[in-house]
């Protein structure tokens, strides 16, 4: 009977120590985060508290604090572990190891990385109690290196963690105009107090003073600050009438009433749908063609200026131009070593766009009868399942994008890359003007035919007027006729 006590007293203690305590602890924050308690929570903590009143007596303060200081560090190793194999992502097999690992708290309605931050805070708490409760006469040694250990595993965790595939190719994670921006248009708003932007110098003879009569516009994201400085100029107290709308909170994801901003995508729906009546951009894949077709809607697609569609690499890549053919050999997928296009020796990371963005429509067009080959992927998991999502550019060795210039070039959009020549030569302005760049396009205006709104016409010769050009060529595209 003496060695059955020993080890009831032993499994109690172990019970007291990896469970009881850390529980309570993980309980109050549980409170704490969501004001209340789940209720199969609620009998498992009565039986551990009443645990812990019982065999308290054998509870040596000292011991636990260290103990949950190494709790605390065996999380944290797993975390980093875990976090290097599966290079960020905490689902499938690394959310069971951490459910393992995590296995008091797998009751608590945590998954995933949160369970991981729940037990990390857990421990600590428990930890730091301890402590306390021992008058912080613990064992130095000890929790000393498990707090080392600890914070260097905790490092190269959270540093795998930030580099996961969801944060690397998703774009530039703006978070921003209810998510559909990548990049921080503040300062090119029509309301906004430090204006970016350009205003004509010839007086545009033109002005649309009723409200109810504005077209309203929406389009590619590049062209935001186009088509926002064409109803600044012509659009009467157009600032004034956003800037209220937005602070009334009506604005039901459109970031206007008028000068409206989603994308490409949603911006030609709401084209078609009606929702909008001016859209600014690159031609209509040939996907959005048939959308607009299906809908009974006929597309009148107007040149309003010339843009440049470019390649980019790493600014150290010595790669410096390629011609049509290698480029669309490499996104073919029959050239995959930079060596063979006189670069370095190392694999060629070309990245795509996502379908009917206006840069994956125009490389469709320039890649012709040559089909594209799979892109890039990444796996996400939300309320749906997990997705697989096209990996947008990210600065690694060997990479390769492509885009519109002033996306690169006026927005500076992409950092550390530098532009390449095609077929010889150069996306400069001066080359996009002269119509030498080969990879030269059409900015266009779409409208919807027999549009029962009589300012659409008219907003189309505005902007094919000197003022309308004028205003074209200052933001940064080259206009039409140079």
């Amino acid at each position: 009977m003496g060695k059955v006590k020993k080890a009831l007293a032993f499994a109690g203690k172990l019970l007291l120590y990896y469970a009881a305590i850390p529980f309570i602890a993980c309980l109050v924050g549980v409170v704490f985060y969501f004001g209340l308690l789940d209720f199969a929570v609620v009998p498992a903590a009565i039986l551990l508290i009443y645990i812990f009143i019982r065999w308290k007596k054998l509870l040596d303060m000292r011991e636990a604090a260290v103990m949950n200081i190494w709790m605390f560090a065996a999380v944290a190793i797993v975390f980093a572990f875990t976090a290097v194999i599966s290079k960020g992502d905490f689902t499938g097999a690394s959310r069971t190891i951490i459910s393992v690992v995590c296995f008091p708290f797998i009751i608590v309605p945590y998954s995933d990385f949160t369970l991981i931050i729940v037990a990390l805070v857990t421990y600590f708490i428990a930890a730091l109690t301890c402590a306390i409760c021992a008058g912080f006469r613990v064992k130095a040694a000890r929790s000393v290196i498990g707090v080392i250990v600890a914070a260097a595993a905790l490092f190269v965790g959270f540093r795998a963690y930030g580099n996961r595939s969801e944060v690397r190719y998703a774009g530039h994670g703006f978070k921003y105009m209810h998510g559909y921006s990548s990049t921080d248009f503040t300062d090119y708003t029509v309301y906004a107090s430090k204006s970016k932007l350009v205003t004509p110098d010839t007086d545009p003879g033109y002005m649309i003073e009723n409200e109810e009569e504005m077209p309203v516009m929406d389009g590619a994201e590049a062209c935001y600050p186009l088509y926002a400085a064409f109803a600044k100029a012509v659009y009467k107290n157009i600032d004034v009438i956003e800037r209220e709308y937005i602070q009334s909170g009506q604005d039901s994801g459109a970031n206007g009433k008028i000068v409206t901003f989603t994308n490409t995508v949603v911006g030609f729906e709401r084209l078609v749908n009606c929702d909008a009546d001016l859209f600014f951009g690159a031609r209509p894949s040939k996907s959005q063609q048939e959308y607009a077709k299906n809908a009974g809607v006929e597309l009148v697609i107007t040149p309003i200026g010339k843009e440049a569609f470019v390649f980019f690499v790493e600014d150290d890549n010595p790669v410096d131009s390629l011609t049509s053919e290698q480029l669309r050999a490499i996104y073919h997928g029959d050239v995959t070593n930079w060596k063979d296009m006189g670069g370095k020796d190392e694999e060629i990371v070309a990245f795509q766009r996502p379908e009917n963005s206006g840069s994956q429509t125009m490389m469709q067009y320039f890649m012709g009868e040559t089909s594209l080959m799979d892109p890039k992927k990444y796996y996400v998991a939300d309320m749906a399942g997990v997705l697989d999502v096209v990996a947008q550019y990210a600065n690694e060795a060997g990479a390769l994008g492509y885009s519109f210039r002033y996306f690169v070039e006026e927005l500076q959009q992409e950092k550390g890359v530098k532009l390449i020549s095609v077929d010889g030569v150069a996306p400069t302005l001066e080359n996009i003007e002269n119509g030498t760049y080969p990879l030269t396009v059409d900015l266009v205006l779409i409208t919807r035919k027999n549009n029962k709104n009589a300012r659409v016409e008219q907003m189309i010769e505005f902007i094919l007027s000197e003022s309308g050009q004028e205003i074209i060529r200052k933001t940064g595209y080259a206009a039409l006729g140079n």
